[in-house]
This record gives structure tokens, sequence and C-alpha cells, in this order.
């Protein structure tokens, strides 16, 4: 389902551009490039706001790419050349918030209040089998899963990530001032001095397991994070404003939470493991166990029958290894295995 919609503020368009930037940087489907499309007429303010952000992208590839896709909406070499001559200030003073490869910060130059200054703004994300930490400016850090991507914006009243595709940890430093935010298809998450993860699950959906203090979810167009951050600081549990989720809960988020539960510190680890290079199955389906393991791989399953996507598997796999995935399918579980293709294996029932 899709989740693109007509968003009223700046912020939320230069955030949507975002979004797009990176799957046209990774490369659009078909009905990817129909979803742009639509986004595109929405207004003038989504062209302006995606090719501005395209042509400060560290590759022009992306550049080229958006120009093919939409060549009525190219513009003048001159003009894109012209903006790569501007001064940093002038360049911060057009977009408050752009998308940065990582490790690339934009500090602001431009005139204007303390807590509104854009001070640093980051685009980080990791290719298929590959995992990063970083450490952010305020002393958090974020763990990256694979085949993700994460936009951070600073400011002098939020600190503000939005969580583009796949999974990120973050392990944020107490600011009470400045509240720490992860947007999240149509959600926020909310917290101070605390550690989630957080998991997009579909476009709009995403999985969150809170290891330690508490977070607020809310809406994104009910709460602005300043005022999340007032409730956290209050004493009630039960707010009007949100949802909070403590430590050792685990919920999945679409708008509403559901699937609302108390999770063991055990489970708790195995759902983490990943941070350690390993996954973990307790008697997961084949076709979940699959699904999870081609998030770390080029390698795509086809499954023989019905029957034996339901069969159960257990057990702890490290991430990327298909030979020792395949070996503990075949011995423990007389699942038959068959490359059928570079990039391809059969799995079929043993006798």
């Amino acid at each position: 389902m899709s989740n693109v919609h007509n968003f009223d503020t700046r912020e939320d368009i230069n955030e949507q551009a975002c979004v797009w930037i990176s799957r046209i940087d990774r490369g659009l489907n078909e009905q990817e490039k129909d979803q742009l499309s639509k986004w595109m007429a929405i207004s003038n303010a989504h062209r302006e706001v995606l090719f501005e952000l395209a042509s400060l992208w560290d590759d022009m590839s992306v550049m080229h790419q958006l120009s093919s896709l939409f060549p009525l909406e190219q513009q003048p070499t001159t003009q894109i050349e012209s903006r790569y001559k501007k001064t940093n200030w002038q360049i911060a003073a057009s977009i408050a918030f752009v998308c940065l490869t990582i490790g690339g910060f934009l500090f602001s130059q431009w005139n204007t209040s303390p807590d509104a200054m854009v001070i640093a703004a980051q685009h980080a994300s990791t290719l298929v089998g590959e995992q990063r930490s970083i450490t952010l400016s305020d002393g958090s850090t974020l763990h990256l899963n694979t085949n993700s991507a994460v936009s951070i914006r600073f400011t002098g009243e939020e600190r503000r990530i939005s969580l583009l595709r796949g999974e990120a940890y973050f392990d944020v430093a107490h600011e009470k001032s400045r509240p720490f935010v992860v947007a999240a298809g149509r959600n926020t998450v909310t917290a101070i001095g605390t550690a989630f993860n957080v998991q997009l699950v579909e476009e709009s959906a995403f999985e969150l397991v809170v290891t330690e203090g508490r977070v607020l979810v809310q809406d994104k167009a009910e709460q602005s994070a300043i005022e999340g951050a007032k409730i956290l600081s209050g004493q009630n549990a039960i707010v009007d404003q949100g949802l909070i989720v403590f430590s050792g809960e685990k919920a999945t988020v679409d708008a509403s939470i559901s699937d609302r539960k108390t999770v063991s510190q055990d489970l708790v680890a195995d759902d983490l493991a990943w941070q350690k290079g390993m996954l973990v199955f307790k008697g997961e389906t084949l076709d979940v166990v699959l699904k999870e393991i081609t998030r770390y791989t080029p390698m795509r399953f086809q499954i023989s029958d019905e029957a034996l996507k339901r069969q159960r598997v257990a057990g702890y796999f490290k991430v990327g290894d298909i030979d020792g995935l395949l070996n503990a399918l075949e011995n423990s579980f007389s699942i038959k295995n068959e490359r059928v293709s570079e990039y391809t294996i059969l799995l079929s029932q043993g006798a």
C-alpha cells in the first residue's frame, strides 16, 4: 500500500523527497515510478524540492535519472551548475533540510533564531548485507541494519531522524530540553534518555522494541516533538496525546498500536541479535525464516510446495552465511537444496 500523501508543511515535503531520492539512488521499479509521478503531480513544491535535493546529492546519477524520468522538468544545465558555485550559507538558506551522504554535515549560516537553526543534516545508508554504527553529534548512537537508510536533522530544539527504509537501533543520549524523534511510516517515536529498535515492515508500519526507558508513539499530524517531550517529562503514563511504550515491550505501529506485548530479555536479545551478526529463529515457518534471511543477501529462494513453506525452523544462523544455512536445513530439517541459477536456490523436502 502506498504511503505517498499530500503533505502540507515544507518539512514533510523535504522528508518525503528524501525518501524518493533514496529510492531513485537504489533504482525504482515500475510501481514506484508511477507513485513518484503521482507525487510529483500534487504540487509545484514537490517538484521543486525533489530537483533541489537531487542537485545537492553527491552522486549526479540521481539527477540524471530524475531528469530522464521527467524530461519536461529538467532544469537548464547552467542553472544546476550555478547551484554548485553557491557558498555554503547560500545553500543552507535555500533549503533547511538536505540529504547528504554519511559523514557530510551542513552547518547553517543564515540569520535566524538559535532554536530554529539547523545545526547539522546528514544522510546514512547501508547496502544489502551491510551494517553500520554511527555516533551522532549529541553522543547518541545509531546502529543501521542491512539495506537501511535514515536522514538526520538536528536543530536547537529537536533531534529528528527519519527512517526511510530498513531497521535501526537507537541508543539515545539524555537531553531533556531537546527531544529525540524518530519518524517512521505515519508515526513518530519520541524518546528522552532511552534505547529502542525500529524496523519498517511496510510502507507505513513498523515494529517497535523498547529496551530501555520509555518512548511516546504519536501520529505525525497530531503532536509536535516538543509537546511529546513535555509529556515524557511529567508523571502521567497515560496521556491523550499519544501512547507510551515501556522498556521490555514490543508493538506493531501503523497509525495506531497493535500486537502490543511484554517480552522477556531473552526474546529482546533474539530480536536484536543482528547487531552481533546473528539471526535467531525459534519455530518460525520456513517462508518467514527465508523472508528474514533474504534481507541480508541477494540470494533468493524458491520452495517446491506449500507444505514445506509451513515447516517450522529453529536455530542460530550467521548473517550472510548461506552455505551454513543450507547445511543446517538439510542436516537438521531434511530440506534439500538445488542451485538453479547464480542467485536462486530451490528448496525441497528430502526423503
